[in-house]
């Protein structure tokens, strides 16, 4: 089960848009994603504070306040929600593009695997769950 974390330290390492922040409750990674990170310049020796998701093996931050400005909030992107999930969405994109769809989708966690032929080739398609074809490799024979 994923909590609610808040932390308060000095930043010791930045990766990207990874922070290593050292606190009174020890050592974490927090991720801020590319988006958060955008227009903030965070260095080694900062102080920061920061509120997100625990994860396994880091916190998702949602708000940070970085050397005593004011707190900056950091939007995830939604997931897309794998209930509402159509093959057919999939199926009517594969066709669309010309292909013939062989068997079933299989769902995968983000996208549906068609198997489809095209100009007598054979190719896995990776399909979004909005239709999108995100991609497409040849399937050996």
């Amino acid at each position: 089960m994923n909590d609610t974390q808040e932390v308060s330290g000095t930043v010791w390492a930045v990766f990207g848009h990874r922070l290593a922040i050292e606190g009174t409750g020890g050592r974490f990674l927090a991720d801020l994603g590319p988006k958060g990170a955008e227009g903030l310049t965070v260095a080694v020796g900062d102080t920061i504070s920061l509120k997100g998701e625990r994860r396994p093996t880091e916190i998702k931050v949602t708000s940070i306040t970085l050397n005593q400005d004011a707190a900056r909030a950091i939007t995830w992107p939604a997931k897309p929600d794998q209930d509402e999930a159509d093959p057919s969405a999939a199926i009517a994109a594969a066709k669309d593009e010309g292909y013939a769809v062989e068997g079933e989708p299989k769902r995968k966690p983000k996208h549906f695997e068609i198997v489809g032929t095209k100009d007598g080739a054979r190719h896995e398609l990776h399909v979004a769950f909005d239709g999108t074809i995100r991609k497409v490799k040849p399937v050996a024979a």
